[in-house]
């Protein structure tokens, strides 16, 4: 080899060093005002681009790596879900998915629209486009990744184990390893239906799938260092373990195999929103006035024992019904044991939304101010107390207030979600497309199921 090869190859292994040492991304990165992993930052970008973990079937990290190197222009990165934003930005009507250069025309337009300050669903979307276009454009300036990179040596000792944490409750997706679990005890509770074996099998999982979600909950105090109850997330999380738990301990002592189906399908819906309607950045960056106050705390913790107990009352009323229409018979143990939990889930809730109160006078300055949640927990109370009262008057038959008890779930997801797809109020968060089909669907879905319950055995006699 002579020594114009030699300095040729040398020449090239530097370039090629070179090029990989300018790819390279920062470990920590200083991101929408908090330090986090750089997975997170992958995650948030996937995210605000396409609403979902993948774009133009690229995985995040891949995905942060092509808008880097600029290699992503040509990639259908951008998701509009909606047909008006389509034409409203005089896009391809036959199209969801966009390049970045697809924007050109129309992108000052689009600041225009964003610009707007109201709630509507549709500002909602074209304020998220907004945001997508810019974050794009900033990765792509050189060096901007390091600009906003934080070195290991400057974060202290604490900073560093949460952030290292952090990633590996990233990496790791204990939430999906959990909602595996999920889907196989709602397998083994149906099947436990049919068949014995399964029962103990269906316990073990439904177990299971609760100290997978008290991990999480431990794992997501550590990363947050505060109590993990201030998100639309964590809240649904907190309403899975504790629907889990309920399940378990009333399913196992009474022996009620269909308790243990309602509830383990129950989680698997709950999952199901958080995987899909609330995707995103799981640790995202919390107000101080959310991130500071024991009232918060114990008003969301007492909120969702509560919620989880009114629940399961409600799960058990549709099992009631279903006895009924399929010809078995409800014994007075079940209809002591469904308004015990009435009764019990509505003393929580009532003690949670009081400590809302507390929480409200500290954070706005007023004890209640008939915003849209309030209004929709004191909607939930209203209906549980009508039922109780109507119980204990015996003004109707057993079966019309099992019927009641069970539309209870469909109030109670309103108050979750349903005042949430309003845009308006304090409460207004954690709105999403996902999250006003996955509620329609619910509701259409649960109300099909109590009329059936409902007229099966009559139309069944009249035949």
């Amino acid at each position: 080899m002579n020594l114009r090869t030699l300095s040729f190859v040398l020449l090239w292994m530097w370039q090629l060093l070179a090029a990989q040492e300018n790819f390279a991304l920062p470990e920590f990165v200083n991101f929408e005002g908090r330090v986090r992993p750089l997975n997170s930052l992958e995650n948030a970008v996937a995210n605000a681009l396409c609403e979902k973990q993948k774009c133009a079937g690229l995985k995040p990290q891949t995905l942060l790596q092509k808008i880097v190197d600029g290699s992503a222009d040509s990639l259908n990165v951008f998701r509009v879900n909606r047909s008006m934003t389509v034409e409203i930005l005089h896009l391809d009507p036959a199209r969801r998915e966009f390049k970045r250069s697809d924007f050109e025309e129309s992108r000052s337009l689009l600041k225009q629209y964003a610009e707007r300050d109201d709630s509507h669903p549709q500002t909602h979307e074209l304020s998220r486009l907004d945001y997508a276009l810019d974050l794009f454009d900033s990765l792509q300036v050189q060096g901007f990744c390091w600009r906003i990179s934080v070195p290991r040596q400057e974060l202290s000792s604490t900073s560093l184990r949460q952030l290292l944490a952090e990633r590996a409750y990233l990496n790791w997706n204990l939430p999906f390893c959990v909602w595996i679990f999920v889907c196989m005890a709602f397998g083994l509770s149906l099947l436990a239906l049919w068949k014995s074996w399964a029962w103990k099998a269906a316990l073990v999982m439904q177990s299971i799938v609760s100290l997978g979600c008290a991990g999480i909950f431990l794992w997501r105090g550590i990363v947050e260092n505060r109590v993990p109850l201030t998100t639309l997330y964590e809240m649904l999380l907190a309403l899975v373990l504790g629907v889990s738990i309920f399940a378990v301990a009333v399913s196992a002592k009474g022996r009620v195999k269909p308790l243990l189906t309602c509830g383990s399908g129950i989680c698997l819906a709950l999952f199901l929103v958080m995987r899909s309607a609330l995707a995103g950045d799981p640790f995202g960056a919390v107000a101080m006035i959310l991130n500071s106050s024991f009232w918060l705390s114990m008003h969301v913790f007492t909120i969702a024992v509560g919620f989880c107990g009114l629940i399961l009352a409600s799960l058990l009323a549709h099992v009631m019904l279903a006895k009924r229409a399929f010809g078995g018979e409800v014994s007075v143990s079940l209809q002591k044991l469904l308004f015990g939990t009435l009764g019990v889930g509505f003393a929580v809730s009532t003690l949670g939304t009081l400590l809302g109160g507390f929480w409200a006078e500290v954070a706005w300055g007023r004890f209640w101010g008939w915003d849209p949640k309030e209004n929709g927990a004191l909607l939930v109370l209203i209906w549980v107390l009508v039922v109780i009262h109507l119980k204990a008057q015996n003004f109707v038959k057993p079966k019309t207030l099992e019927v009641l008890s069970s539309l209870l779930l469909i109030v109670i997801a309103f108050c979750l979600f349903g005042v949430n797809l309003l845009g308006v109020g304090l409460h207004s968060y954690g709105f999403s497309a996902n999250l006003l089909v996955a509620f329609s669907a619910f509701v259409l879905g649960d109300v099909w199921v109590v009329c059936f319950l409902s007229f099966w055995k009559r139309n069944k006699r009249r035949k």
